[in-house]
């Protein structure tokens, strides 16, 4: 069967055409896979040339700007609100943008269906640890208000979504907080915390963690709501870049530095990769029953070609179907 993505290749940071060249390289590697890109279709057949021929183009010259209400997002033209009427349509199982994400957050909740006893979407990136292993964060800046069950469903989502992509048993959820102990945090962190204790009957619950615990790779997933989680998405970001830049830097001083760091440049190359937010492409948003994902503004070539290949792991394995019944199974459960 063949699966379609729906691309809004115009609101990037750095040009469409960085996007476009994405596609393309995703095009070549993947002909089992439809692309319907959504810009300017001047530049996309310009920039594809003979691959032009195996994309369905949508053409549109708006990009979406920062929304203040729901109905700005609806109102005014844009080519993420196309993209995401062709999704709404069922003329495609996926869609990619790295726009504004408070637009397309609004888009995402207003067009696209939420699963069976689901409250709320969230932002899930996938984050490396200092172990070998990878980490689901949520929510990283959807719902800066939440309440304690919003929790208990996203850890649940998330749990079924590691096990299918990770081919994991029963994954290990953390709760970001200031302290492990139970009695730490806010009123809503706390609640949520007993709630999580309660419920954990797809995942193993760790309890409140640190973020050290956490980079680290004590927990497979770590819930927060989307104020605390974002501010840790982009300290871990900030700080690995950071680090990278000061090693460079020591790297660098004199002869004696610069052959050292000769001798260890794969070891190098291999750190700054594990730590490239490209090698990811972007974050789900998770909760609704169609595959949405957000790239990165500052999205190049290889951050968008990764970022529909992690589009593409959660279709081929059908994630989204996969989640349906089990959120369906609970919701009949609940009815008995």
């Amino acid at each position: 069967m063949q699966r379609t993505i729906v691309f809004d290749v115009l609101n990037n940071d750095n040009g469409q055409v960085k996007a476009i060249l994405g596609a393309k390289r995703f095009i070549e590697e993947n002909p089992e896979y439809k692309l319907i890109l959504v810009g300017q279709e001047e530049v996309i057949k310009n920039t594809l040339g003979k691959y032009a021929e195996k994309v369905e183009i949508i053409s549109s010259n708006e990009i979406a700007h920062k929304v203040i209400s729901p109905r700005d997002a609806l109102r005014n033209q844009s080519s993420m609100l196309s993209a995401f009427n062709v999704l709404k349509e069922g003329k495609a199982d996926a869609i990619l943008s790295s726009g504004d994400s408070g637009s397309y957050i609004t888009l995402a909740s207003l067009k696209v269906k939420r699963l069976p006893n689901v409250s709320r979407p969230a932002f899930m990136p996938v984050l490396p640890t200092t172990t070998d292993k990878k980490m689901l964060l949520l929510d990283a800046g959807a719902n800066l208000e939440i309440k304690a069950e919003y929790l208990n469903e996203w850890a649940k989502i998330a749990s079924e979504f590691h096990k299918i992509i990770f081919k994991s048993n029963k994954p290990v959820v953390g709760q970001l907080n200031i302290g492990t102990e139970d009695y730490k945090g806010t009123e809503i962190a706390r609640e949520a915390n007993k709630l999580l204790k309660e419920q954990a009957d797809n995942y193993s619950f760790k309890g409140f963690v640190e973020p050290s615990s956490a980079i680290n790779g004590d927990v497979d997933i770590l819930v927060a709501d989307g104020y605390a989680g974002n501010i840790f998405l982009k300290t871990l970001e900030s700080s690995f870049l950071g680090f990278a830049k000061l090693l460079k830097q020591i790297y660098m001083r004199n002869l004696k530095t610069k052959i050292s760091a000769l001798m260890i440049k794969k070891d190098l190359k291999g750190f700054k990769a594990k730590f490239d937010y490209r090698n990811t492409g972007g974050a789900y948003i998770v909760g609704l029953d169609k595959v949405v994902v957000k790239a990165h503004g500052g999205s190049d070539e290889v951050a968008f070609y990764n970022a529909l290949n992690q589009i593409k792991i959660a279709l081929d394995n059908n994630v989204i179907e996969k989640l349906k019944e089990v959120f369906e199974q609970a919701k009949e459960g609940e009815d008995e």
